[in-house]
């Protein structure tokens, strides 16, 4: 075969399937500062140049309402699919819309990742009444120092917690009001451009001095940031159950650490009783993130992930070694 041959083939090249949307990465997956689905779906409309009402209703509403006409929806805005619960921080947890979102967005970008920019792999294992915010939340100063660095500009869903308050980097407090116009911004509005204000498209970064206590806040923003980063990394979907059970051989370890030291009655005494009631009541229901979990692995001295990730003898060798029990099970 000559080289002209071999170059000028009248074979149809072969080209790789190609996604209805742009296959944009999300940002930090596998990290405590992963993107949230909210911030991801704004930062898709702005890569093909569009409002995010326009991107919502045009090309991910059709495929949820089905049995609507596409002209229709264009004319509709965003709350005709989100409604007033939705177009919340809740959208990036575990609501039945989230699970929607998720599936046609993985559809159009033909991307296999967009799950762990939500809660939905914990449906069912952790409590979600009361664990987000109503509104959005920031850090000026990531914003401020991403811009300055070039950074991509995005929002991660740990900022979208009700129980984190601060940036532990910054040592700043959340925003949760734009500085310029005063509002409380909803994560999708017709148009919600990343980093800026959707109402008044006012900048929200900013170069901050003065700096907030953080400490009281650290465990439960680690172990929420925790939660996030090793939702990944989990091989299969976990159940109630097993965190039940771990939980029973983690009470155990108290009651036998209280047993050898009476003294620690009164560090353990009330978060033992908490998990008694919890785990009788909870075999295949959800738990609180907050009140239960993290408190729970603070006491074990081990972090979330090591709850989740590790198998029960593992856990078990960790938590007694921790408590210095010199005991296996």
């Amino acid at each position: 075969m000559s080289i002209y041959e071999e170059f000028w083939s009248s074979k149809p090249l072969k080209l790789p399937p190609r996604s209805r949307l742009f296959c944009l990465k999300p940002m930090g997956v596998g990290t405590c500062y992963t993107e949230s689905l909210s911030s991801y779906v704004n930062r898709l409309a702005q890569e093909h140049c569009l409002t995010s009402q326009k991107l919502i209703m045009a090309e991910i509403a059709p495929l949820i309402l089905k049995n609507e006409d596409k002209s229709d929806l264009l004319k509709k805005s965003v709350s005709h699919l989100l409604g007033n619960t939705d177009a919340k921080p809740v959208i990036n947890g575990m609501r039945e819309m989230t699970g929607e979102l998720v599936r046609v967005l993985e559809q159009l970008t033909m991307r296999q990742d967009l799950r762990f920019l939500t809660l939905l792999s914990w449906k069912g294992m952790i409590y979600d009444r009361q664990l987000f915010k109503n509104y959005r939340a920031w850090c000026p100063c990531c914003l401020e120092e991403w811009k300055g660095e070039k950074k991509v500009i995005y929002e991660p869903l740990l900022w979208s917690f009700k129980d984190v308050e601060v940036c532990l980097l910054h040592k700043q407090r959340l925003i949760e009001e734009c500085p310029h116009c005063n509002a409380r911004l909803p994560v999708f509005a017709r148009l919600s451009p990343v980093g800026f204000c959707s109402r008044c498209r006012g900048w929200l970064g900013d170069k901050k001095e003065e700096m907030e206590e953080v400490e009281p806040h650290r465990v439960n923003i680690e172990g929420i940031g925790d939660l996030i980063a090793v939702t990944p990394k989990m091989a299969y979907k976990p159940i109630p159950i097993e965190l039940t059970r771990k939980l029973e051989v983690i009470l155990l370890a108290f009651e036998e650490a209280c047993g050898k030291d009476i003294t620690l009655l009164g560090d353990l005494g009330v978060i033992m009783e908490q998990m008694r009631i919890a785990t009788k009541q909870h075999q295949n229901k959800p738990y609180h993130l907050v009140k239960l979990v993290i408190p729970v692995c603070e006491k074990a001295n081990i972090r979330v992930s090591e709850l989740l990730l590790l198998n029960f003898k593992a856990l078990s060798d960790r938590v007694f070694e921790n408590l210095e029990l010199g005991m296996r099970l």
